[in-house]
Order: structure tokens, then sequence, then C-alpha cells
């Protein structure tokens, strides 16, 4: 049933296997020695809500967002000034042992996780996304890159290699906003973990960013699919090898909306972007050369 033979407290070696909660307990100190036990037994029919609630041998789907064994603290020193000398002795002892049973792994996820709830909330990244980068970032504090990088910087790795992964047109700007690191310690991180982990990435497309940046320019669906046919034109072409996807989006909106009427300034372009205005002009001389585009640029 299970590999241990003795105690790991105690020493004994009687247990007890209470098969509603799966659990193998010593019967010498109560320690549980094992909570994960699973029965193969068959599943027995249920016929209401409140009948399968009782019978069910499971219980929520893992979440990799929560960490398996939450740190707690037993009591606090004004709970135990009210108890008698002797049992307030005892807890003291309990809470020392309490510590002790929370291995560093266990903390440094707890505090990793709850960093990665906060800049999902602020990229606005769908759950899935989010649960992945918490797989992601376990596989790497469990690999010991923790070591070789902050716990920050590995969250927020981990989290942009997730929005990657599943073709979300976030820039790796938005994830430095949301985090204290630089752009430069971004970029070398989630390479590392890529690495490290042998994690596969396509390079991102600068047509996912054109719904995006159009929208937020207020530009139509006609200046957008103009937008997207230069990008397509221009891959063919191969000049866009070697930039930015997001200076590629930008810089085929802008002209799209110059080619048909609905002119955006290079003001308003590079802050819906963030790129700057002297990279906008160097990109559109460039594309209105290599695929003879006539539009005249302010």
């Amino acid at each position: 049933m299970i590999d241990i033979k003795n105690c790991p407290d105690c020493g004994h070696n009687s247990f007890f296997h209470n098969k509603d909660k799966g659990e193998v307990i010593c019967r010498n100190c109560s320690y549980v020695i094992d909570d994960t036990l699973i029965d193969f037994g068959e599943d027995s029919r249920a016929f209401d809500f409140e009948e399968m609630s009782n019978k069910s041998r499971t219980g929520a789907p893992f979440d990799p967002r929560v960490a398996n064994n939450l740190t707690t603290a037993v009591g606090n020193s004004t709970d135990l000034d009210r108890l008698p000398k002797k049992t307030k002795q005892l807890m003291q002892r309990i809470r020392k042992k309490n510590s002790w049973t929370s291995s560093s792994l266990e903390v440094n996820f707890s505090t990793a996780l709850t960093q990665l709830r906060l800049i999902s909330s602020y990229v606005r990244l769908p759950d899935q996304v989010e649960r992945e980068a918490a797989v992601i970032y376990r596989r790497a504090a469990e690999k010991g890159l923790t070591i070789k990088r902050s716990i920050e910087s590995i969250v927020v790795g981990s989290a942009y290699i997730a929005a990657r992964q599943y073709g979300l047109p976030k820039t790796m700007d938005e994830f430095v906003k949301a985090s204290k690191i630089s752009k430069k310690v971004l970029g070398k991180t989630y390479k590392m973990i890529v690495r490290e982990l042998d994690l596969k990435l396509t390079p991102s497309n600068p047509v996912d960013y054109v719904e995006r940046f159009g929208s937020s320019l207020g530009l139509s669906a006609k200046v957008q699919t103009e937008a997207i046919k230069m990008i397509e034109k221009s891959q063919n072409q191969e000049i866009t090898s070697g930039l930015s996807p997001v200076s590629v989006a930008a810089t085929t909106l802008y002209l799209s909306a110059l080619k048909l009427g609905e002119r955006r300034t290079q003001k308003e372009v590079s802050e819906a972007t963030n790129i700057t205005e002297a990279t906008l002009r160097s990109r559109c001389k460039d594309f209105m050369k290599a695929l003879k585009i006539k539009v005249k640029i302010r």
C-alpha cells in the first residue's frame, strides 16, 4: 500500500487505513503518514445530488496555481498568553514543529503563485493561460532555476511563455510594467526557462497584434484587413525577418490607415503600440520601398 515501514514521527510500525478519507494514520501517535491514497474499487451509484456528494471519492481537480501545502500558523502570542502554563508550553512546541514541516519549496510556491495571480490580473491573462504559467513555474522551481534567477523573474518569464504558447498578443513591455524587472532581465530569463525545460515556442506573428492595435486606434475592419494583407505580402518577400512583430503590426496599420483615408498620427500609433516614433518612421520607409506603397508621411 505504501513504501514507509515505520512512522517518521514515533518509529511505530502499526498503521490504520482510513478508506473514507484516503489516509494512512499511525496507531501510536495519530501521525498522518499519507493523505493521497486512491481507492480503485467500483463506483457506487447515486440518484440525487446529496447522495452523489456523500458517495463521491474525488474532490476538485488539481489546480497548479494553489500551493500543495499552504503555510499556516498555530495560534498567536495573544492567544497563547491566555492559556495555562503547561498548555502554553505544549502549543509553543507544536508551533515550532509546524514551522519545521514547511519545506523551502512549499514556501517558494506560496510566494511565487501569489505573485503570479497579481501579474495575471494586471496583464489580464485567461485562467487556462495562468494555469499553464503555474505549471511552467513549478517545473522551473523543481529543477532549481530559482537559484539562478529571482523568484519574480521566473514568475514573469513563465507567464510570458504561457502567453506565447497560447498565441495571446501580449508584449514583453506589458509584463515588464506589471513587475519590477527590466526587459533585458525578462528576455534572458524566459530564454533560460525555454532552454532548461526544453519548451517549444513558435515565433510571434504580427497578424495576432493587428486586431488589438486596430481596436485601440479606432480603425475600421477594412483597414485591419488591408494591414493583414500587407503583412502576408511582406512575409512572402522575407522583409520581416529579424523585426519585432509589434513594430511590423504597427507599421502596416499606420500605412493601411493612410492608404484608405483613416489617417492617424505617428504619436497616436506610437502610444497605442508602445514603439517609438523614430522606429515607426524607419519601418515605414523600408516597407514603402519594398512593397512599392505610395503614401505621404508627415
